[in-house]
């Protein structure tokens, strides 16, 4: 694990191994420098552990100014993947505590990948580790980035056929596992309760998929 702080080792190291996160596209708004400006450190690698590394790279600006610029990217390579689960006609939402916002949140599964790991095996073990239930048939509905102003990483979404769930987490900070028609869905969008952004990209993808429980007619 990396302390808070300028890292430039890891940071040299991280562009060798992971170019692709370094890339500027044509007409980049925001150009990654390919050293660091004597001005405006520190720059490299502020944290790190198995699961998110933070940057603050040195860049470019469209003006010409330079400067550093923070983001947040997967330590594994993979965001993981987030799984809306479906039981009969209902969908499986979790109460989950977040330290990040200090509340409480309506939530589909959801969980960071491990090395190496698809985003179908991330999906069908958060299941397992969240709800304690087994996809009996799994859909990929597409990736989500979940806050382009900040992190890199893009995470799997899934609709899952499952059996009833039969425990929550003992690791997690999940409360509550329950079950939702379409109906009480779009009343929890509606009232301001459901507010992840994970869970509301699934809904959005399920709903024009046409899945249950949104499916023709209902």
């Amino acid at each position: 694990m990396t302390a808070p702080g300028d890292d430039p080792d890891a940071y040299a190291e991280l562009r060798r191994r992971r170019p692709d996160l370094f890339a500027n596209p044509p007409g980049a708004a925001v150009r990654i420098l390919p050293s660091s400006p004597a001005e405006g450190g520190p720059y490299g690698v502020c944290y790190r552990d198995p699961y998110i590394t933070v940057l603050r790279d040195p860049v470019a600006f469209r003006g010409g100014a330079t400067g550093g610029y923070v983001r947040i990217v997967p330590s594994s390579g993979s965001a993981g993947a987030a799984i809306l689960p479906v039981c009969g006609d209902k969908v499986v939402l979790v109460r989950h505590f977040r330290h990040s916002t200090r509340r409480w949140h309506w939530e589909i599964p959801r969980g960071f990948a491990e090395p190496g790991e698809s985003t179908e095996r991330t999906a069908r073990r958060e299941l397992r580790e969240e709800i304690g239930a087994e996809a009996i048939e799994l859909k990929p509905l597409g990736d989500v980035h979940a806050d382009t102003g900040l992190t890199a990483g893009r995470a799997g979404l899934f609709w899952a056929r499952i059996d009833p769930p039969t425990k929550t987490s003992d690791d997690e900070g999940i409360d509550t596992v329950a079950l939702f028609s379409a109906r009480e869905l779009d009343e929890l969008l509606s009232g301001g309760e459901l507010t992840d952004s994970f869970t509301m990209a699934a809904v959005l993808a399920t709903r024009v998929r046409g899945l249950a429980p949104f499916t023709a007619g209902a």
